[in-house]
């Protein structure tokens, strides 16, 4: 009996939350499963079709936490998540080793279970947490611990406009540009505004988001990465948006916005402005990683 696993695409950082805040949104991969005599994977580029697979990697780590042999199997990839566009193509694939795994085996896995072994594979809590819990999360990881993550919901009404250059920011180029010692009063500054910024996501407050979502740690480098920030972000901020924000490492960029036709009209205008951008209007995705036999 065939698996598949659908995985919501994510947007880290959430502007104002370096390497802490994630957010589940409504573009989805899906990954079917089944046993099979040898390893078959279909759906990415022929070099990826073997056992280094991001996937069958993450199947593998799965197995070997839970003291299982691996065994062959094949996976269907259908994923239309941008790769090294900041919108968590590794962690779509990362949580769908996994839990394809649990499905495969029987086994019962817990939210909470996933996302330890999900670190462990990715290095960092923040893209595969709201992966698989959806919404809005917000995750750190004690010294030698298991990750911590807290939910939050996302008010309905906010709609997040995406905006995809068709050119690359590969993380760690991003994160070279990113300062290793900040000022207190940057370290201040960032304290104040995730509280806000968290807040006002969960209550749709659109002043609230606009003055909390003004990030001074990584966004002022990273954008230097990105050549159409300025542009869009200008253009965003004259068709309404509540506030714009880096997602992931880039190159996608992402604005809020409180209104749904504010959010069609301002997609439209930006892919006249920019007819090879890849625009969508996504919402919060609420579910998280989702199973179907």
């Amino acid at each position: 009996m065939s698996v598949t696993i659908t995985v919501p695409a994510t947007s880290a950082n959430v502007g104002i939350g370096y390497d802490c805040l994630g957010m589940a949104v409504s573009l989805y991969a899906t990954f079917t499963f089944d046993h099979a005599d040898e390893l078959t994977i279909t759906g990415c580029p022929e070099e990826f079709a073997n056992e280094q697979n991001l996937v069958y990697r993450s199947f593998e780590l799965a197995l070997e936490h839970w003291g299982e042999k691996p065994f062959p199997i094949s996976i269907d990839i259908d994923s239309p998540i941008p790769l090294a566009r900041g919108l968590g193509s590794s962690s779509a694939c990362t949580v769908a080793g996994i839990m394809g795994a649990a499905s495969l085996t029987g086994r019962i896995i817990r939210r909470e279970e996933a996302v330890a072994i999900a670190t462990e594979m990715e290095g960092h809590p923040d893209n595969v947490a709201p992966a698989i819990m959806g919404s809005l999360v917000c995750s750190f990881s004690p010294e030698g611990g298991l990750p911590h993550c807290i939910r939050y919901d996302v008010h309905k009404k906010l709609h997040f406009v995406t905006i995809v250059p068709p050119y690359e920011v590969h993380t760690s180029d991003a994160r070279k540009v990113v300062p290793t010692e900040v000022p207190l009063s940057t370290a201040i500054w960032q304290m104040g505004r995730i509280s806000g910024l968290t807040r006002g996501l969960e209550t749709g407050d659109a002043k609230l988001i606009s003055a909390a979502c003004e990030d001074r740690l990584q966004e002022p480098y990273r954008r230097k990465l990105i050549p159409d920030y300025d542009d869009v972000f200008e253009t965003c901020k004259r068709g309404g948006a509540v506030a714009m924000w880096i997602s992931g490492s880039g190159s996608t960029l992402m604005a809020c916005v409180d209104d749904g036709l504010v959010a069609e009209s301002l997609r439209a205008r930006i892919k006249q402005l920019h007819p090879t951008f890849d625009v969508m209007v996504l919402d919060c995705d609420t579910r998280g990683v989702r199973i179907e036999m």
